[in-house]
């Protein structure tokens, strides 16, 4: 054998954390580059007001909800608490489901807002205001969404394989990995919500 099953757990794992950087990286660099823009702008116009609509509040106390239910699965399969295991990876995926319905009409909030200010903006003919912050907020949530559909479809996976006992307490990465991936998208989706508040 070329590799080791430990040697193939490590290939794994760096290969997760390769994944998780990019990601970092696209995320950070276009909020920085958003935050040095808007700062830029402000200095010469005035900002148009910026509110997240409640929806995608609501999608995030989901989203967290899921990452405590997911962690707890990965705790009983830890276990050998084969039921319960189950339950939560089931509990998750209904949260993670109800996360994506909520999202998407939060990004069709968003695209209306922006569609109102900017024929607002292009009513009023003022060369005091821009347009605001809706469209960036549209395209990093639309971002985040194509990659939760990704976990989304890991976590399917693994449900699947979950189902037919292929996770134990002595074998189960693919449990710890999809868990990583959600805790990471959920720190990156209040990360980026905190930022717009803060920044508008």
């Amino acid at each position: 054998m070329l590799f080791t099953s430990r040697d193939r757990l490590s290939q794994r794992d760096f290969g997760l954390a390769i994944f998780l950087f990019t990601v970092s990286v696209l995320f950070v660099g276009g909020l920085i580059a958003y935050v040095i823009v808007r700062s830029n702008l402000a200095k010469t116009y005035e900002p148009t007001a910026l509110v997240i609509p409640s929806a995608l509040w609501l999608s995030t106390v989901l989203l967290v909800l899921g990452s405590f239910s997911i962690h707890r699965a990965l705790f009983f399969v830890r276990q050998e608490k084969q039921q319960q295991f189950r339950n939560c990876l089931n509990l998750t995926f209904l949260l993670g489901g109800a996360f994506f319905v909520i999202q998407t009409l939060g990004l069709i909030h968003v695209l209306r807002q922006h569609s109102e200010v900017l024929l607002v903006l292009d009513q009023a003919k003022n060369v005091y205001h821009y347009p605001s912050s809706y469209g960036v907020l549209f395209s990093f949530v639309l971002l985040h969404a194509l990659h939760f559909v990704v976990a989304f479809g890991i976590l399917g996976f693994v449900i699947y394989k979950a189902y037919l006992y292929q996770y134990d307490h002595e074998y189960h990465w693919g449990v710890h990995a999809c868990s990583i991936v959600w805790h990471f998208l959920g720190v990156v989706w209040v990360g980026m919500l905190l930022l717009f508040c803060l920044v508008g």
